[in-house]
């Protein structure tokens, strides 16, 4: 009786020290191809304050196999950083974007983005991250960040670190 009682005690103590919920954090890579990207002025002639930028492009595997789109939108912040003297202009622009595999499996990531003054795109080779904020079907629970780099080509790649909750 003592056996046992010691060997119950000891799955139990093993069994309740395990982590039941959610699985372990995972790597998801995906390439974009350059994106279309279509600017809404709500001002002046010049783009600025509160203008907006949707984009969409294909999204593919790392082995480029397309398996779905990339769908986003962004508002336009800009920002005078520095002094008086020596002004360094950046535009921060701030928005969603849409991972997109079929109907029901998406990932959503929001957050800032900084650019110099007056570009369309991100920097290239400087990652900027954005919250993984959700999904849907197969991704429901996801949560992390996702880090994305823009390469020389125009190509963009994204490298998620997320965990998806029960």
């Amino acid at each position: 009786m003592k056996q046992f009682l010691v060997i119950f005690t000891a799955a139990f103590f093993l069994l309740s020290c395990q982590n039941q919920t959610g699985s372990d954090w995972q790597t998801l890579t995906f390439i974009q191809e350059k994106p279309i990207l279509t600017n809404v002025n709500l001002g002046d002639t010049a783009h600025g304050h509160g203008d907006g930028m949707a984009f969409e492009a294909v999204l593919k595997d790392t082995a480029g196999t397309e398996v779905g789109e990339v769908l986003g939108w962004m508002t336009t912040v800009d920002i005078e950083d520095g002094d008086s003297a020596n002004p360094v202009y950046i535009t921060d622009r701030i928005g969603t974007m849409v991972l997109k595999f079929d109907e029901e499996n998406k990932i959503i990531a929001s957050g800032g983005t900084s650019y110099k003054k007056g570009e369309q795109e991100m920097n290239i080779e400087i990652p900027q991250k954005r919250a993984v904020v959700g999904g849907t079907g197969k991704y429901k629970g996801i949560k992390g960040e996702v880090t994305t780099s823009r390469n020389k080509d125009g190509i963009y790649k994204h490298v998620l670190s997320v965990k998806i909750e029960d």
